[in-house]
């Protein structure tokens, strides 16, 4: 998957179906030795009188490898576009989206399928590795300009080896994670924090498409500029078929439902997976909904229902006072029936 963050793309290449009479009716700059940019956090509370040091599940040392490795891999993917060869690096929520991203390439303009292979690096990165475990997040900036945060995972939903099962693109860097010897904190997911338990972000952001936020989503802050994105998707989302159809959106199971968390000064960042079904409906008897070019690439044929299939991811903090914020989200299409 490219490396730039870019405006959400949510409805501006999902949604573009129509409504109709048819059938009878018609790495080279991030190497691991450099100590300025590659670095975990200071800690941010005290050591405390706990006995043994405790260790990361990966070294500094190790998490620049594994970053290295995926930058190296997924640069000769993108140039290619090489699903298979990503799949090495990548998986989950984001395979999922990386390899939706290929199967549509013919869809993207000129310019987006000429910068789609274009090479990338991480600098200035700082790691969380928690102690013990199966995963840490690394945080970069690419390309000179984007912020990115990342999750790598080694478990038995990656094939037991270190790939990146989460890429989003906050506009700022994270608050100061809480650190112990460079060990970064975690936090329990069904534990409440404030006004959430990070358990329940996927349902609250899902919400928002599904509701407006009159159930789990109204717990989220609605002032943040992502989460008036989400509620302009939900308000506009007939707008492009008009009153002859009803577009709906129906929370799914995600491809990994595993919740990430690191504990702040005053509170809970969580890192969620997304997924939901977009369903458009003809109302009337003999319409029937062409699809747009990106649900055409999975299946063209005119409809009265189409079900576009969407998986993501969202960073949200879960403040200790207040309401959570979503930080960034990421979906991509990946099916139409």
């Amino acid at each position: 998957m490219p490396h730039t963050a870019g405006p959400h793309p949510y409805a501006a290449r999902s949604a573009a179906a129509a409504v109709g009479l048819v059938a009878a009716l018609s790495l080279t700059g991030c190497a691991s030795g450099a100590p300025s940019s590659d670095r975990a956090p200071a800690s941010h509370q005290p050591t405390g009188t706990a006995s043994p040091v405790p260790r990361g599940v990966v070294t500094l040392s190790q998490a620049n490898q594994i970053l290295d490795t995926y930058q190296e891999v997924n640069n000769r993917a993108n140039a290619t576009r090489d699903a298979k060869l990503l799949g090495t690096v990548e998986a989950g929520q984001l395979y999922a989206r990386s390899k939706a991203e290929l199967e549509q390439f013919e869809t993207l303009s000129e310019k987006e399928q000429k910068d789609y292979g274009k090479p990338f690096t991480f600098t200035d990165r700082t790691f969380y590795l928690p102690a013990g475990g199966n995963w840490f997040v690394a945080q970069a900036t690419t390309t000179g300009t984007n912020h990115t945060v990342m999750v790598f995972e080694k478990s038995s939903a990656t094939g037991n080896r270190w790939k990146k099962v989460v890429s989003l693109f906050p506009d700022k860097a994270l608050p100061p994670v809480q650190t112990q010897d460079g060990v970064a904190s975690t936090a329990p997911a069904a534990t409440t924090v404030g006004a959430l338990a990070p358990e329940g972000v996927t349902a609250a952001v899902e919400d928002l498409f599904a509701t407006g936020g009159t159930r789990q989503g109204a717990a989220l802050d609605r002032t943040s500029e992502n989460a008036k994105s989400i509620l302009k998707t939900y308000k506009e989302r007939g707008k492009n078929l008009g009153p002859r159809a009803k577009v709906s959106f129906f929370p799914a199971t995600p491809v990994e439902e595993k919740v990430y968390t690191l504990r702040t000064r005053d509170g809970v960042l969580t890192i969620a997976p997304l997924a939901h079904n977009q369903e458009s409906l003809a109302l009337q008897p003999g319409l029937q909904i062409t699809p747009g070019k990106v649900g055409a690439v999975y299946n063209k044929s005119p409809r009265p229902l189409t079900v576009d299939v969407f998986q993501g991811e969202a960073l949200v903090l879960l403040p200790e006072k207040g309401q959570p914020d979503i930080l960034d989200y990421r979906y991509a299409q990946i099916d139409s029936r």
